[in-house]
């Protein structure tokens, strides 16, 4: 299979979030069909070119600037990330009516999302975490612009540090491509800032952050989606910054100290769980304090704790339905 072929399930999203938009302005209502076949189709493409092989596989599209390259990568851990962000999403793009604005937004959102997941190298990652970041919020305030939501910039803040790491891999290294960023690189300071940006990126603090905040919404056919396609990203950073640092942190305090950040994520949300005055709240916090454990498991730096943090991990992403 051609290595352009790694195009193809953003290329099919991108190409779902169109045909929505022309069948909305043309008053056609089907766009609900249209978004679960191309959700559901970048689902059976994305198992089609991983199944195969089952192997990294990488595609060089040229440069971003300054020396940053353009790669597209499919390896195991971006396959899995993958699945547990795309198959919530098409769920919930298939079975929700909504407006077709909303489904356009939501369908972007999903293809910048994949990219991040895909991406060959830090930069490219920040730039489509961005991207995707922004579009949930803009999703947000197509849905209700009166209803609360995150901040922008507070969402923002996590891909602005990411790519603050990116540029630092880059002059320091001369590289920020996840597999050939020498071990060197990633000295304490940069691993900190990284750190930050996957714990704001997923909001994982002790205290009520977006992710909970959105189940309060009086509407919540966008809060869904914006939790499918952002929360998992943040752990996709921490599980990566393992492939930079040759299967470990530059400090075993690091993983100290985000294990006892995910005890007081999941004990966190669950004190809040007990005190909730709803059904909504009290499922409102299922999520993260899922990512608490999640957040713990990963922390090890064990086969173990990784495959336990992932399979938590895939736990919550299902139940963002």
């Amino acid at each position: 299979m051609p290595s352009i072929a790694l195009l193809a399930p953003n290329v099919i999203l991108l190409a779902t979030a169109a045909a929505v938009a022309v069948c909305g302005v043309a008053g056609l209502k089907i766009d609900r069909i249209v978004l679960g076949v191309g959700s559901c189709g970048a689902i059976l493409v994305l198992i089609a070119l991983w199944a195969p092989v089952r192997s990294t596989q990488e595609l060089s599209l040229g440069q971003l600037g300054f020396g940053s390259p353009l790669d597209v990568r499919l390896d195991a851990v971006g396959f899995a990330f993958a699945l547990m962000v795309l198959f919530p999403a098409a769920v919930l793009l298939t079975l929700q009516p909504r407006p077709w604005q909303e489904g356009t937004v939501a369908v972007l959102g999903l293809a910048a999302a994949l990219l991040a997941l895909e991406a060959g190298g830090v930069v490219l990652t920040a730039l489509a975490g961005g991207a995707a970041a922004t579009l949930a919020v803009i999703q947000l305030d197509v849905e209700d612009p009166r209803a609360s939501r995150p901040p922008w910039g507070m969402l923002l803040a996590a891909w602005l540090a990411l790519s603050w790491v990116g540029a630092i891999l880059q002059v320091r290294s001369g590289t920020a491509i996840y597999g050939a960023v020498p071990v060197s690189a990633l000295t304490v300071p940069v691993f900190a800032l990284l750190a930050a940006a996957a714990l704001i990126a997923s909001g994982l603090f002790p205290w009520r952050s977006w992710a909970s905040q959105l189940w309060g919404r009086p509407a919540l056919r966008a809060a869904g989606i914006a939790i499918a396609t952002l929360y998992p990203l943040g752990f996709y950073l921490l599980v990566r910054a393992y492939e930079m640092g040759d299967g470990h942190y530059p400090q075993f305090w690091f993983n100290a100290g985000l294990a006892a950040v995910g005890v007081l994520v999941a004990f966190g949300a669950a004190a809040r769980a007990q005190a909730a005055a709803t059904r909504r709240e009290y499922l409102g916090e299922v999520i993260p304090g899922l990512g608490g454990f999640a957040l713990m498991g990963i922390s090890l730096g064990t086969p173990l704790g990784l495959v336990a943090g992932l399979a938590t991990l895939a736990v919550a992403a299902a139940l963002a339905h």
